[in-house]
């Protein structure tokens, strides 16, 4: 087979250096793969914990699953490098709910239908328009019966996810009635559920959260289960952090300009933010109020109502009427 050398390629390429350099393969060792790819403005913010990728994930629909995030901030989930989104909220489950999170959400989306409020065959028609909209999965509650995870499962043709709090008679029905995955919520006992439920079922896909700290998560992870459920801070934490970078930037920017610190950090101080106060309380003095004394004089009576047409009616045609 005919090669082409150094001096033959410059000879092919007209003299020009090429895009790719004779030694470009020898920046990257092919041990640590290629770069990875970043956007100078769009990154990942949210990056679940290293240690999660021990996980050994389950496959759905081909794509490997490892870690997924739980929320239903579509900020929160636009910039996540989770691999699939556990939306799961205290209300009543909408479609229009599980819409907004699809038209965000770049990674396969496991939403809930229902299972303690919301039951029966309403639980049913949720998870029949979740997956026609795009959902990749449908997530029941723990009240969920296993009557009503089998009538679920008869009605879409993806994943059915069946939480259990303990491993019980009852859990081991919701997999014989087609629940393809399990979370596990169980609090402190999680590792020892999943444990037992590892046990009776080896080859079922076994979810949880991944606790408060690494040896939770280890733990979790080593009593068998598949993927990891992580909650990020939420977004006032994080704005409020960024708050913080931000002042103490400024603190730096003074200093160095030899101006008084003090001054500078009472100015920025000064600023209402919205981040260090709780929700719902808005302090004095960001929104102005009205005097009761004015808001009385300005409210319009029925004395006050002055008609458009000023006491005249307009002048309707009465149809029939012959002019004269």
């Amino acid at each position: 087979m005919d090669t082409v050398d150094e001096r033959g390629l410059s000879s092919l390429t007209g003299g020009r250096e090429g895009i790719f350099p004779a030694a470009a393969h020898e920046v990257v060792p092919a041990a640590d793969g290629p770069a990875p790819i970043e956007g100078r403005l769009r990154k990942a913010p949210l990056r679940v914990p290293d240690n999660y990728e021990a996980c050994s994930g389950f496959t759905l629909f081909g794509r490997r699953i490892r870690t997924l995030l739980y929320s239903t901030d579509v900020a929160a989930i636009r910039n996540s490098n989770a691999d699939a989104i556990f939306a799961v909220y205290p209300f009543t489950a909408q479609p229009a709910i599980t819409q907004a999170l699809l038209t965000v959400a770049e990674a396969p989306l496991f939403v809930g239908v229902g299972g303690g409020t919301t039951t029966g065959r309403r639980a049913a028609e949720l998870a029949a328009v979740s997956e026609m909209q795009g959902a990749a999965g449908v997530v029941l509650n723990s009240p969920a019966t296993p009557e009503m995870v089998a009538q679920v499962v008869s009605t879409v043709d993806i994943p059915v996810v069946a939480t259990i709090t303990r491993f019980d008679a009852e859990a081991a029905e919701k997999v014989s009635a087609g629940a393809r995955i399990v979370n596990v919520a169980a609090g402190r006992a999680t590792a020892e559920v999943i444990a037992e439920l590892r046990a009776a079922f080896p080859a079922l896909p076994i979810i949880a959260t991944g606790g408060r700290d690494d040896e939770s998560a280890a733990a979790t992870v080593a009593a068998g289960a598949n993927a990891l459920i992580w909650a990020p801070p939420s977004v006032v934490e994080l704005q409020r952090d960024m708050m913080v970078r931000y002042r103490e930037k400024a603190e730096r920017a003074a200093e160095q300009a030899g101006e008084a610190a003090d001054e500078t950090v009472a100015t920025v101080v000064g600023v209402p933010d919205i981040t260090d106060m709780p929700v719902a309380d808005v302090p004095n003095g960001v929104v102005e109020s009205v005097p009761p004394e004015v808001e009385e004089a300005e409210q319009i009576g029925e004395e006050d109502f002055v008609s458009p047409y000023r006491g005249r009616l307009p002048r309707l045609p009465f149809f029939g009427r012959r002019k004269r």
